[in-house]
């Protein structure tokens, strides 16, 4: 199933990688690429007889996507790294105007 599922929105919208699309507050949490939809990455396991094919879970690992998606506002690449060295991740506000002065 996940693998046609990438399959899916590989094609459906030209990506290698997952697209962040899970909105919380209207916001894309930037934690998005750690599971969207309640899931946690992380805690995936093979079944039994898949289990020869698992990858441990490295905790000092970082990666960055190359692909993302392109609708109106849609967040950038996601990106996965370490708690120890990122402990807040904050949002992708695609509201916001870069183009408006700061208010003080």
């Amino acid at each position: 199933a996940f693998l046609a599922q990438s399959m899916k929105e590989t094609i459906q919208y030209d990506a290698c990688d997952e697209n962040s699309w899970d909105l919380i507050g209207g916001k894309y949490p930037l934690s998005n690429a750690c599971g969207q939809l309640g899931q946690s990455y992380q805690d995936y396991h093979c079944s039994d007889e898949e289990k020869h094919m698992e990858c441990a879970v490295d905790p000092d690992m970082s990666i960055t996507a190359v692909t993302h998606a392109k609708w109106y506002g849609a967040p950038g690449p996601l990106f996965c790294g370490p708690k120890t060295e990122y402990s807040f991740t904050g949002t992708w506000d695609h509201s916001y105007e870069c183009n408006k002065p700061w208010a003080d």
